[in-house]
């Protein structure tokens, strides 16, 4: 062989070995995600040689991002026996944990799921300083609940959150939850702004299904329980039909001279009567029969006359309080002269 075809052919076997070293040698990963707790040889460098790869150290909190200079990723790389293409001191890695937040949302479902009595329905919830956490991506139980308290008349609840995966910091691994919530309930609300004084008629309220608002005083299911009651002060759609906001529209007064009237099919009697206490609109009082002595019970239907209803049976009245009743007559009519 010319000497100059060996030259050539020794330095041309020397661009093949170069390039074949070129090739085999690791690449840096200037970025990468990972799931796992700890941190791999591959997280840092691709094509590494067999059997290469192992665990070099614990990985970042989930959704925390470490960052590897050029002088720690030199060391590693000579520590391993990473043939690192294009070493330099200026090189950098970050390496950043997957994770998922846990929400108002999360934490909203997993108190639900801890109270059996709340239902499945929504519920209304206001947990208070509430800041989220980070946990693992690939965690399917990340925090468990003790402890829970909850008080269904006011909706304020309490429980301890628990990291099942403790990062070591006790601020963070446990924390006290705290706040409200309310469970949707089927309640008597007002179908549009009333004025204080307004008597309740049935097209001035509706049932909400799914009321979660918090009502301070007793609540109403029934619009004929509240229908030709008064307003004690002005309201607005929505708001629930609380038993402090009314009063009873009184139409009969006790002692007042009133109608018993009585209904079956086909037949109607009447018969004259005395009120023995007071009632408003759909009421039932107690009426003294003034033929028969005979003391009924009836709902007030207007101011002069009540309805007996079909099942309701009569009593014999105590002569006591037929003296009581006709003192209270005549009191009622001297007051009416004197006002006369």
């Amino acid at each position: 062989m010319p000497v100059r075809a060996a030259i050539a052919a020794a330095v041309a076997a020397g661009i093949m070995t170069f390039c074949a070293a070129a090739v085999s040698a690791a690449t840096l990963r200037s970025a990468t995600v990972i799931t796992s707790d700890v941190v791999r040889l591959s997280d840092l460098f691709a094509d590494l040689e067999p059997q290469q790869d192992k665990v070099i150290g614990p990985a970042p909190g989930p959704g925390a991002t470490i960052h590897v200079g050029g002088r720690q990723l030199i060391a590693i790389a000579d520590q391993y026996g990473v043939d690192w293409l294009d070493q330099s001191p200026s090189a950098m890695a970050t390496i950043t944990r997957a994770g998922r937040v846990l929400d108002r949302e999360f934490f909203a479902g997993l108190v639900q799921k801890s109270l059996p009595d709340i239902g499945p329905g929504p519920v209304s919830m206001d947990l208070a300083d509430f800041h989220p956490i980070t946990v693992a991506s690939d965690d399917p139980k990340p925090v468990i609940l003790s402890d829970v308290d909850w008080d269904q008349r006011t909706g304020r609840f309490s429980a301890t959150v628990y990291r099942t995966h403790p990062t070591g910091d006790i601020t963070q691994d446990s924390f006290l939850l705290t706040g409200t919530v309310r469970a949707p309930r089927r309640v008597l609300v007002f179908s549009h702004s009333l004025a204080a004084g307004a008597v309740i008629s049935s097209s001035d309220v509706s049932i909400d299904e799914s009321y979660t608002g918090y009502a301070t005083a007793k609540i109403f299911m029934d619009g004929a329980e509240v229908e030709g009651m008064t307003l004690l002060h002005p309201v607005v759609a929505g708001e629930p039909v609380l038993e402090r906001d009314l009063h009873r529209t009184l139409l009969v007064h006790k002692g007042d001279p009133i109608l018993i009237a009585f209904t079956v099919p086909g037949v109607h009697l009447t018969a004259t009567g005395r009120a023995l206490e007071d009632g408003g609109s759909g009421q039932y009082v107690h009426a003294l029969n003034l033929a028969s002595s005979m003391i009924v019970t009836g709902r007030v239907a207007n101011a002069s006359e009540i309805e007996v209803d079909a099942g309701s049976g009569a009593v014999p009245s105590d002569p006591n309080m037929l003296r009581r009743l006709t003192a209270s007559a005549r009191a009622n009519a001297r007051s009416d002269l004197s006002i006369r």
